[in-house]
Formats: structure tokens, C-alpha cells, sequence
């Protein structure tokens, strides 16, 4: 797929504990990027934690700050691998911004395997809204057909971060990023 412009930052998108995170710090530091986890730097800005911020302002309110912290991150030329929180890629107004200005990658990984990793996670406040795993399954199906707009995806079930980080590194070599 070829892209309008010439985009110098790549997004992980995908659901909460597919490891976008971990993932991302491998990646930028193999190709000597800078890493930005969207959470955290949320979490800095504000200087309250996510679930501090669900709790007291609402979920409404943190889709804003992520969409205001997107801006901001495009607004440099640095070269940037960013790790978005799993609603940000479904924001209509959040594609329009990622698919300008990232190359964004789905980090595809089964919800069976995502539900062990997450579900006695107290720091992510979705897990408390959506407390059964039927309640969860279905937030994640609701935001599958977002995350499938991604430049590339990568099934990750079966694979070490290591070598989801290749895929990425791969695959960024392939749309011009990185040498």
C-alpha cells in the first residue's frame, strides 16, 4: 500500500495487552528511534494516572487527550515509534491523523491469549468496565474492523517480541522508513 506524503513515525495499534508497548520500545531502540507509549505520556502530562483519569473525568474526556496528544506528537519531524491505547485507533478523527502521518501496524493477537494477559490487570480501567470475559470479547470484536485498517498486520499469537519487532523493522524497510 503506498501512502500520500511520506509519513516518518510508525503506530502500534491493538488491543490492550497485544504488546504494543514492549513491542515498540524493541523497535525503536533496534533502529534508533524515539519510543512514546501514548499512555504514558498522557500520564506525565497531566500528572494523574490513566485509570484516575477514567474514574474522575470519564472515558470521553481521556478520547480527547488522546487525540490532542496525537496532534502534538505530529507536529515535529522526529522520527517516533508510537505505542496508541487500544481505543485510540477508533476514533474516526484519530485514522485521519494516524493514517496521515504513521504507518500504522495491527498487532493481531486472539482474544483468549489477550484475555489471560489482561484480566487481572487493576491499571487498565476497561478491564473494570467490562468485568466478564463476554463483556470484553465484545469490545474487542467492536474495535477489530478499526484495527484491520492498518498499513500491515502482524499475527502475533505465536510469536516472540523479538520477532514481531522483525516483522515491524521488516516491513518498515519495505515502505521507505529505514534503511
Amino acid at each position: 500500500m503506498s501512502l500520500g506524503g511520506k509519513p516518518s513515525r510508525l503506530a502500534l495499534i491493538g488491543f490492550m495487552g497485544c504488546g504494543k508497548s514492549v513491542v515498540g520500545q524493541r523497535v525503536a531502540r533496534q533502529i534508533g528511534w524515539t519510543f512514546i507509549d501514548c499512555d504514558t505520556y498522557i500520564e506525565k502530562r497531566i500528572g494523574v494516572s490513566i485509570p484516575e483519569i477514567f474514574e474522575n473525568f470519564g472515558e470521553e474526556y481521556f478520547r480527547t487527550l488522546e487525540t490532542k496528544v496525537l496532534l502534538e506528537l505530529t507536529e515535529g519531524g522526529e522520527r517516533l515509534v508510537l505505542a496508541t491505547g487500544g481505543g485510540l485507533p477508533t476514533q474516526e478523527r484519530n485514522w485521519a491523523i494516524l493514517e496521515k502521518n504513521f504507518v500504522t501496524f495491527f498487532l493481531r493477537v486472539s482474544f483468549p491469549l489477550l484475555f489471560e494477559r489482561i484480566r487481572e490487570s487493576p491499571q487498565r480501567p476497561l478491564v473494570k468496565k467490562y468485568p466478564t470475559p463476554q463483556e470484553l470479547r465484545r469490545l474487542y470484536e467492536q474495535r477489530i474492523p478499526f484495527y484491520e485498517r492498518a498499513h500491515v498486520i502482524i499475527d502475533a499469537d505465536f510469536l516472540t517480541e523479538e520477532e514481531v519487532a522483525e516483522k515491524i523493522i521488516f516491513h518498515a524497510r519495505d515502505y521507505g522508513l529505514i534503511k
